[in-house]
């Protein structure tokens, strides 16, 4: 029998609109307790996803509670009275392809997961148990407030946690927003059975008042047909009884009458409900008058300045809210806006701006500016160009307003005002209309949080302005808010280390003269959870009389500034306006998206001297979009031709060089591309390990040109051009940036990220460490990028360009001719390189000699860091698979094994160290995939050498802890895995065929966005394309299908390949381990720490390594990991290769750059 029955009949709701290219169906239902439901069938999804929004938050905390909500949440996953178990729910997932999450903000809690589809049935039914009929256990509730706190403890060194605290020390003590949503031990405090079991009835209390049907919504996401959804959902919420009793306030417990009064501070933002006034948490009476100066000192090296005005809720203005032009205008970059008349001057490099608040009962609106090194110094002028942009934007609107009513003629300002809002609209519907649906993990709790704040019929499409006109323009209220955006509305903060230490000065003034401080208010403060100082001041009343008299026509404001340069933003001619699908494509793609089609890789129809053109038309997205990708490998990269020895040898210098390059490159274009980006033309030109990847997306009209432009401006001559990309203007910020970012570094970061900073430095590095990339830098002036970059652009390319989408084979043809007529005549306006040997650059590992285990050790510099970590990183000695007949069978069966090991190894480690033991709240445990390029001896010649790529698989353990010292966490983590070791060998055939069955579908899942296609592809040619066509194989060759070839091996697995995998890689004699110890400030590191761990050790072949002296001398020991290394081969005639394998022991220059860079690499190396 169904378990939708007539006594459960739901009601239809409006249903939802959705865009053109959105091939999924909706249906929008109302349960009879009054949970509102949207059931989506989404043809081409593997996985069915379902998420819960809850509108309550941290603004229902009471205040002696703080982190109530955030408790709440963390305990619904914790068990039921139909599924008792605490880790049922997380095990069931795991074995099923699955995940779960769930955040609280300070209105709302949502709680997500997805499962492969076969299996939604049942994790449906756990799911809503949840909130049918939780448990919250005693026992739960004791340990769970240990996971809080971790979670909170990892916060306290994140600097945009920390300013939000002290934004919420600003706020009026007595308003929602003020409350400490994340909550710790203190708050929750459950230090005795009598406290613990008040929480817990407090707790219970909380939960009844607002977990409520008719204040939550749920939306499934998935294959199924929509009545099968239907039957999936509404029987199982449908149970869902509200237990919220309205009683007389004397007749409430303790508990319930806490919960009650704290309930009226929470705005009802859900759908439906009666408008909340305007009640703003920030007001000037509370600082006595604005606008007032807050100084805060961030852990990292940043110089940001922010400005905050709060504004009325918008909630009720739906897309005539006055934010989409407010904030398109303000944060505009293009020629005229306040970005670029201070980029000119040389004082900001980005401006950003939105909402910083959007709640029921108010907003408020920042301006975002990270500054250069001058503008730090000029911040005053910054401001003054941002009030004076709001006081043209004013003028405008009011005259805009006079002639609003006059049938004869609109003013200037009325018409360009009106385009401006015609064109935001135009570039949102066609964003709408145009896009490719999201995967159902992320889509559905996005849904869910605007089913319940939007209802059901615009909870896709608010924002998109689809009813919007030109005439629509909500002018009224556009000049109601930039007629707040005043000095005397604003609060103003500075945050950057110098800033601070002009605050310390300005305080201990202060202590020598009291009289300067006018209230208690100003001065140096300490926020109450985190213990952060910030200081506030007034501002000198010359600057703010000064504020307060522009009036939007002033010239001659400031020497430093050109204002009088400040216009509203030209016409947009990047807008598409031809929608049209490829003519080549066949009538069968045209009809709609194919998702399910077999992906099929691009074809190579082109090659010459300076590269290959693979091309592939889309006919799987039936969308007018198109993404072309130009790499172009060139040894100048990260080398130096050594011409005494006639090799090229790695050069951390050029690395660097490079870097900083292409990050001038990306400023210096900034405004110039501006208006393309905003018109959906995206693109990226950075320096990747395998050479500079230009990147450009979008809609499909005005790319080809687009991208060309981009090239044409980095190949030009820079000494011969008007307006060079290479000059101070530029340069001085980027490398200013570079410098803070690396000095820096270890003194704001977590500690993991210091753990795979070590580990990545033994592993993966070729340079001379920080302090040498530290003094390139301050060394490093605009000759020395011009001679770069005149050595790059002459020196040999080889390049790889991929155009694929919504573009034919001829038209790609002629991108590609005319780009390499770019890269030919610019190296023909410089003089050739005469050096005709060449190498292609690539990433870099080493390998961990077999049965190696190497222990690192080192402190946290960063003083706020509580929690140690031990990153655990085990090395497999046999290469990864690579696709087809780049690999042995031994080396697919391991690769497989080693995924499926790390798809049934997160849950029982989440379980046993997160959930039991409490040891922390990061406990995550991962498959890694990195790749290893070297010169191939079969396929090289005296001029020039092709490079092989060794992928590697290697099993990660990552648990930050403030509980225990690192090294006994390492003891705990190793006590699991030999009990895992157990459970492997033990394992019933059932459960096996759970794990491998869902990890070979979720390896199967097709790509839903072309961009996704592109990458995967783009990467296989990075790293194969080489090898494969230099012996002479057909480009079909390439492991296009490696993904399926892996799923198959993963399906046939037996329990011995597991084991075997196992004991080779984690657990044997040979296997290959680095431990990365960092110590907080918890348990810190010490002699006797590190002492006693290696006496435990001391029967183990044990190297333990506590310093950068020690890790180098380490690394200079380790060969680079090569399959050619493996097994005997062929002596070839090269150098350049004893060259690289020496390189290996100089640490990689802009390690900080390549570890981020390398982990974001290795994402799209997991899949290839």
């Amino acid at each position: 029998m169904s378990l939708t029955q007539n006594t459960l009949k739901p009601t239809e709701l409006p249903q939802v609109i959705k865009g053109s290219s959105d091939w999924r169906d909706y249906r929008a239902l109302k349960l009879p307790n009054g949970i509102t439901c949207v059931l989506v069938h989404d043809k081409e999804s593997k996985t069915t996803a379902c998420s819960v929004s809850v509108g309550v938050g941290a603004s229902a905390d009471p205040r002696d509670l703080s982190g109530l909500a955030h408790f709440a949440e963390h305990m619904c996953f914790l068990g039921s009275e139909e599924y008792p178990k605490e880790n049922e729910f997380k095990s069931y997932l795991s074995a099923h392809g699955g995940r779960s999450n769930a955040s609280t903000s300070m209105s709302q809690t949502c709680f997500k997961f997805d499962v492969l589809a076969p299996h939604a049935e049942k994790a449906i039914d756990i799911f809503a148990n949840f909130f049918v009929c939780p448990l919250f256990t005693e026992s739960g509730t004791g340990r769970e407030v240990n996971a809080v706190d971790s979670e909170n403890s990892k916060n306290v060194s994140n600097d945009a946690r920390r300013r939000l605290q002290i934004l919420k020390a600003l706020a009026d003590s007595h308003h929602h927003y003020s409350k400490f949503s994340t909550g710790n031990k203190e708050t929750l405090f459950t230090n005795d059975e009598q406290q613990a079991a008040f929480v817990r009835e407090v707790l219970l209390a909380f939960h009844r008042r607002h977990y409520r049907p008719d204040n939550m919504s749920v939306v499934v996401v998935g294959p199924q047909p929509l009545n099968e959804l239907e039957d999936f959902i509404v029987g199982r919420f449908a149970k869902m009884k509200s237990r919220h009793v309205i009683k007389e306030e004397t007749e409430m417990t303790v508990a319930e009458k806490l919960v009650h009064d704290c309930a009226k501070d929470l705005p009802n933002d859900s759908f439906g409900s009666p408008s909340v006034p305007y009640h703003p948490s920030f007001r000037p009476e509370l600082q006595g008058e604005w606008p007032v100066l807050l100084t805060t000192k961030p852990l990292q090296s940043v110089r940001q300045l922010y400005m905050y005005f709060p504004l009325p809720p918008t909630r009720d203005l739906g897309d005539a809210s006055p934010y989409s032009i407010l904030s398109h205008l303000l944060g505009h970059e293009g020629p005229g806006s306040c970005f670029a008349v201070l980029q000119d001057a040389e004082l900001v490099d980005a401006i950003s701006v939105g909402p910083r608040l959007a709640e029921a009962d108010q907003s408020l609106m920042q301006v975002s500016v990270s500054l250069t090194e001058k503008g730090e110094m000029y911040w005053k002028e910054v401001v003054t160009t941002v009030f004076q942009y709001c006081r043209m934007l004013e003028k405008i609107g009011v005259n805009a307003q006079k002639n609003s009513s006059n049938d004869e003629e609109v003013s200037k300002d009325m018409e360009t005002i009106k385009r401006i809002w015609d064109e935001i609209g135009t570039i949102r519907r066609l964003n709408f209309h145009h896009a490719s649906p999201r995967d159902a993990f992320s889509f559905a709790p996005n849904l869910a949080n605007s089913v319940r704040k939007n209802g059901t019929e615009k909870c896709l499409s608010l924002g998109s302005l689809l009813d919007e006109t030109r005439d629509s323009l909500p002018l009224d209220s556009f000049v109601d808010f930039i007629q707040r955006m005043v000095p005397d509305n604003c609060i103003i903060e500075r945050c950057s280390k110098s800033a601070w230490e002009e605050a310390e000065k300005l305080h201990s003034s202060n202590d020598n003269n009291p009289s300067k401080v006018s209230t208690g208010v100003f001065g140096l403060q300490t926020e109450k959870w985190y213990k952060v100082n910030y200081y506030l001041s007034p501002i000198p009343m010359k600057d703010v009389e000064l504020w307060k008299r522009l009036d939007g026509s002033d010239v001659g404001i400031s020497e430093l500034v050109q204002i009088d340069n400040l216009h509203l933003p030209c016409e947009n001619q990047f807008i598409p306006r031809d929608l049209s699908l490829c003519s080549d494509l066949p009538e069968e793609a045209k009809n709609g998206p194919r998702i399910s089609k077999e992906m099929d890789p691009p074809n190579l129809i082109a090659e010459n001297k300076f590269g290959r053109l693979w091309h592939r038309l889309d006919d799987r997205y039936c969308l007018p979009k198109a993404s072309v990708s130009i790499l172009l490998r060139n040894p100048r990269l990260d080398s130096k031709y050594d011409e005494t020895n006639d090799s090229w040898t790695y050069d951390a210098a050029s690395s660097i060089y490079s870097s900083i390059m292409m990050s001038v490159f990306n400023d210096a274009l900034a405004q110039e591309s501006y208006e393309a980006e905003l018109a959906g033309l995206t693109w990226h030109f950075n320096k990747a390990s395998a050479g500079l990847v230009l990147k450009c997306s979008g809609y499909s009209e005005h790319l080809t040109e687009f991208a060309l432009k981009i090239l044409s401006h980095f190949f030009q001559d820079q000494a011969a051009v008007t307006k060079p990309f290479l000059n101070d203007r530029y340069v001085g910020p980027t490398k200013d940036k570079y410098l803070r970012n690396f000095k820096s570094y270890f003194e704001s970061r977590r500690a993991d990220a210091y753990a795979a900073y070590y580990t990545d430095f033994l592993l993966a590095s070729r340079g001379k460490g920080i302090d040498y990339d530290v003094e390139v830098i301050e060394s490093l002036t605009l000759d020395h990028l011009q001679s770069h970059h005149n050595e790059f652009v002459s020196s040999d390319f080889r390049t790889e360009c991929l155009y694929a989408g919504n573009i034919s084979e001829k038209e790609a043809m002629k991108f590609f001719q005319r780009a390499n007529d770019i890269i030919f005549n610019a190296r023909k306006q410089l003089a050739e390189s005469s050096i005709r040997k060449t190498y292609l650059p690539g990433s870099f590992e080493r390998k961990l000699n077999p049965g190696e285990e190497v222990h690192l050790h080192f402190q946290s510099q960063n003083k706020e860091e509580q929690n140690g970590c031990v990153l655990m990183t085990f090395q497999s000695a046999i290469p990864s698979f690579k696709g087809g007949h780049l690999s042995s069978q031994e080396s697919l069966v391991q690769s497989a094994a080693i995924r499926t090991i790390c798809h049934m190894l997160r849950e029982p480690l989440f379980n046993t160290l997160r959930t039991q033991e409490q040891l922390g709240y990061i406990v995550s445990s991962y498959y890694d995939r990195s790749v290893s390029h070297h010169p191939l001896s079969d396929c090289s010649a005296e001029s020039s050498f092709v490079n092989g790529a060794t992928p590697i698989d290697s099993i990660v353990v990552n648990v930050l802890s403030k509980k225990i010292p690192p090294p006994v966490l390492t003891e705990r983590i190793d006590k699991f895995l030999d009990t895992f070791r157990e459970k492997l060998s033990n394992l019933p055939e059932d459960e096996l065929r759970h794990h491998k069955d869902s990890l070979s579908k979720k390896m199967l899942k097709p790509k839903r966005a072309l961009g996704e296609e592109v990458q995967l592809q783009l990467a296989k040619i990075t790293d194969y394309a080489p090898e494969v066509l230099a012996r002479g194989k057909s480009p079909s060759e390439l492991p296009w299908n490696a993904s399926k070839d892996l799923a198959n091996a993963v399906v046939n697995l037996n329990r011995a390949d597991l084991v075997n995998a196992w004991d080779n890689v984690v657990a044997g004699k040979r296997r290959s381990r680095i431990v990365s110890h960092v110590y907080g400030s918890t348990f810190p590191l010490d002699k006797d720490v590190s002492n006693d761990f290696e006496a435990r050790y001391k029967n183990k072949s044990v190297i333990h390594l506590k310093s950068m002296e020690g890790l180098s001398q380490k690394r200079n020991m380790l060969q680079q990991y090569s399959a050619q290394n493996l097994r005997p081969q062929r002596r070839f005639n090269s150098f350049l290769q004893r060259k690289l394998l020496a390189a290996a022991g100089i640490v990689g220059s802009s390690l900080l750059v390549y570890t981020i860079f390398r982990k974001n690499e290795n994402k799209t190396a997991k899949e290839r």
